[in-house]
């Protein structure tokens, strides 16, 4: 028994050291999206690169499935939680580039992150016109890639506010019509 123990750990610890330091991906990805936001005139291509980068770190099947209460989560077909995910996704990056102010950062520094076989947590501290904002990225190890499913911004949970909507949202409507509401505000940010 332990030593099957033993490999499935090692096992995680390679993978782990395999994927790229989850502090280095936000930062890489923060500095090219600084450098976007900077531009003066940005163009269509420009902003599609922008809601790439914002977006790009997020394994939304995790986000979505964190979002949903649990109960509802499990009782979906395959073909339910994929359209809620798609739906979901791209209302999430279509509603990013239309607060493109709250990316912006005079400076930020970048605790080492903390690491645990499968998962992982970064934190940033963001400076925008003399204010400071915690950022903690959540994220979990996923084929070998490390994969954000909660930004905690100021103590603020993306995943618990969305999970808290749409709970909200689940006592009056059905699942269907959530599904709509996300296929509709997604369409508003196009």
């Amino acid at each position: 028994m332990f030593p099957k123990i033993l490999v499935l750990v090692l096992s995680f610890s390679i993978l782990a050291l395999a994927a790229q330091d989850p502090t280095l991906l936000i930062k890489n990805k923060d500095q090219e999206l600084q450098n976007f936001l900077k531009k003066k005139n940005r163009s269509a291509k420009d902003n599609e690169t922008i809601k790439f980068l914002i977006n790009d770190i997020f394994d939304f099947s995790l986000l979505g499935k964190k979002s949903l209460p649990s109960a509802t989560w499990k009782g979906l077909d395959e073909a339910s939680q994929t359209d809620f995910v798609k739906e979901f996704k791209r209302m999430v990056e279509n509603s990013s580039v239309k607060k493109l102010e709250v990316y912006k950062a005079d400076s930020t520094r970048y605790e080492p992150a903390t690491i645990k076989p499968d998962e992982a947590k970064v934190v940033a501290h963001v400076w925008n016109k003399g204010k400071e904002s915690v950022l903690v990225y959540k994220f979990d190890l996923v084929q070998g890639n490390w994969k954000a499913w909660d930004l905690v911004i100021d103590d603020l949970s993306t995943a618990r506010n969305y999970r808290d909507q749409f709970t909200k949202i689940l006592e009056t409507k059905s699942f269907k019509e959530l599904v709509d509401i996300l296929r509709k505000k997604a369409d508003e940010g196009t």
